[in-house]
């Protein structure tokens, strides 16, 4: 079958009966593809928080508190019921698990994500996350489907085969991701339950020379893939167990219910590289909390999901002893406004925090927490510092290991990088930036030694360590360097414990990250 004849010569798809459990099911559910990931051993789970998750309630601020007091009071938790998780960031009182996961160096913050230009419609942004294109451009293709065609070109033609029996993507729900979709298919299958099943019979085996028959050809052939891949699926199955007491009973968490089906079907041999899975209900408008009692209603409820069912995830995986080759991904389509409403809750905003589960996860808080202002205007919004492409950018460069080149053909841009498993230590260290600044030193706290990098546009740089009182502690460079990205060694050398700034000047310009000794 060429696909290409086929998608040139038809305007749409049409509807073809499959059944699920003895119901019919449209085709337009997703194409499916087949394979392994450079037999690797990586996966990658997509959890998707679907309505726009509030940030600012989720990794709270805590040196902000006051500020984010007074611009909202309606959803604000209280400050004595703040899980702390650093000396500047806590967490939602319904998130303890998460807490715990951070403890044991489990779970990485990344604040501050969005993208230039927002755009704050849930359509819109939630196409701009999957297909990973600038704001003001429409991509019909997902950055996972076009990092899959790379590796399969000639999908859907001939799959699954024997060597690549396996689905390539699973979206655990009723219809596919389009993060996988590429130029022409769609790379994954949809998965409602473990117990699917498809029937792909239509009785026909000839087709005529017409665009009509190309697009029935076409969609008989993913019909007979889907079904030989539910057939792997369910052996999948037969081969593993949950071996997690964590994971509530069926139908309390729905997150847990799609994470529990992942781990299990990871066990049971699959080499299915990428996994999405969804918690949708993240739209507060209105009953974000209980009025007078903001650590409870909708938005905790929803924390609460999330926390318990990554923790029963990251117990099943180390039971089951497959958690190094996990890596997990929570994100939303952007997050809410600074201040609150007067519905008890917060309307759409900009930028949010992400977080990366696995055992590989480098547990730390990347960047700086928001600033809130003594007085906020209605519209205001967290800035994004982080673009969500740059950590896309990372779970290929360092999950995947794709090369340079090809991580720009998927989007289509080079992005900094961020530290997002244990042992990088340098964010950008292969696409020079050539603004001005200062990355997260790595590790901080330093007990004795730590890299130190940063980007300038190029010419004189100096590179100070001052006290918090503004005291000048030591010159660590001054002199002339190239445009883009530098490092430099620190030692601590009889410094005293505490707080401390780096100050980089480069012309008028001056910035400064802070650094902790003990």
């Amino acid at each position: 079958m060429d696909r290409r004849k086929f998608i040139k010569n038809t305007a749409s798809f049409i509807t073809l009966p499959l059944l699920l459990k003895g119901q019919a099911i449209s085709v337009l559910a997703g194409n499916t593809s087949s394979g392994s990931l450079l037999n690797s051993g990586k996966v990658l789970v997509l959890i998707q928080l679907d309505g726009g998750n509030d940030g600012l309630n989720t990794l709270i601020p805590i040196d902000q508190y006051e500020n984010l007091q007074k611009a909202r009071p309606e959803v604000i938790i209280p400050e004595n019921e703040i899980i702390s998780l650093t000396d500047k960031q806590g967490l939602h009182p319904s998130m303890e698990e998460i807490s715990n996961l951070y403890a044991d160096e489990k779970i990485m913050f990344i604040q501050n994500v969005g993208y230039p230009s927002p755009n704050l419609s849930h359509f819109r942004s939630k196409e701009i996350y999957l297909s990973a294109s600038d704001s003001n451009l429409v991509v019909n293709s997902g950055w996972f489907g076009r990092f899959l065609q790379q590796l399969h070109p000639t999908f859907p033609d001939n799959y699954p085969d024997e060597a690549n029996p396996d689905p390539l993507a699973i979206t655990i729900g009723s219809s596919t991701s389009p993060t996988c979709q590429g130029d022409m298919s769609n790379f994954g299958i949809a998965l409602p339950n473990t117990n699917a099943s498809y029937t792909s019979s239509s009785g026909i085996t000839e087709f005529p020379d017409t665009p009509y028959g190309y697009e029935l050809e076409y969609i008989s052939q993913i019909m007979l893939s889907t079904e030989k891949y539910l057939e792997v699926v369910g052996e999948a199955v037969d081969k593993a167990t949950n071996l997690s007491t964590l994971y509530p009973e069926p139908g309390e968490n729905r997150l847990a219910d799609k994470l529990k089906i992942v781990a299990q079907l990871i066990a049971g041999g699959l080499t299915t590289p990428v996994y999405i899975v969804n918690l949708g209900g993240f739209d507060t408008h209105a009953n974000q909390v209980v009025g007078g009692e903001t650590t409870t209603g909708e938005h905790a409820e929803l924390l609460n999901y999330v926390s318990e069912a990554m923790n029963a995830f990251q117990d099943d995986l180390e039971k089951l002893q497959i958690q190094d080759n996990v890596l997990s991904l929570v994100y939303s389509e952007f997050g809410r406004r600074i201040k609150s409403n007067k519905s008890n809750g917060t309307d759409h905003g900009e930028a949010y925090p992400m977080m990366i589960l696995g055992s590989q996860a480098n547990s730390i808080v990347y960047g700086e927490n928001p600033e809130i202002e003594d007085e906020v205007e209605n519209k205001a919004n967290v800035p994004y510092q982080v673009d969500f492409r740059s950590v896309y950018t990372s779970i290929l460069k360092y999950w995947f290991e794709v090369e340079d080149n090809d991580i720009t053909d998927v989007l289509f841009k080079k992005f900094g990088l961020i530290p997002i498993l244990k042992g990088i230590t340098y964010a950008d260290d292969y696409w020079h930036l050539n603004e001005l600044k200062i990355f997260p030193v790595s590790p901080n706290p330093v007990t004795n030694h730590a890299k130190i990098f940063f980007a300038s546009p190029g010419g004189k740089v100096t590179l100070k360590l001052v006290n918090t009182s503004g005291q000048q502690i030591r010159v660590l460079l001054n002199k002339d360097v190239p445009g883009g990205s530098q490092s430099i060694d620190f030692y601590k050398n009889g410094l005293r414990k505490g707080h401390y700034l780096l100050v980089l000047q480069s012309w008028d310009e001056t910035v400064s990250h802070p650094i902790l000794i003990q």
